[in-house]
């Protein structure tokens, strides 16, 4: 019993880490879908953000780019929050720079 419960907790954290490197990848996809051209204040909340696609700066666009590559990515609709803060993590790195 013990070893099933070690097998458990192995798999469950080895599950989470491959999700962490999912969203991550997203929101690169995400940045680069957007050619890095996302205006976020210095808290970390997206204020605008251009579409390559449709070749505009929507202030409320933000959030369909990220369902739309989440969707392409066959992520669930709860899961679309984590690849936000990914988002804004890797931008607000950026910006120190």
């Amino acid at each position: 019993m013990l070893d099933a419960n070690l097998f458990d907790e192995f798999y469950f954290n080895w599950y989470m880490v491959n999700f962490e490197k999912l969203y991550h990848k997203i929101a690169l996809q995400i940045i680069g879908r957007c050619h890095g051209a996302i205006k976020i204040t210095k808290h970390g909340k997206i204020i605008e953000v251009y579409d390559s696609k449709r070749h505009i700066w929507s202030k409320g666009l933000a959030g369909l780019i990220i369902k739309e590559e989440c969707k392409n990515a066959h992520l669930r609709d709860w899961e679309f929050a984590n690849v936000r803060s990914y988002i804004i993590k890797e931008l607000l790195a950026k910006s120190d720079y």
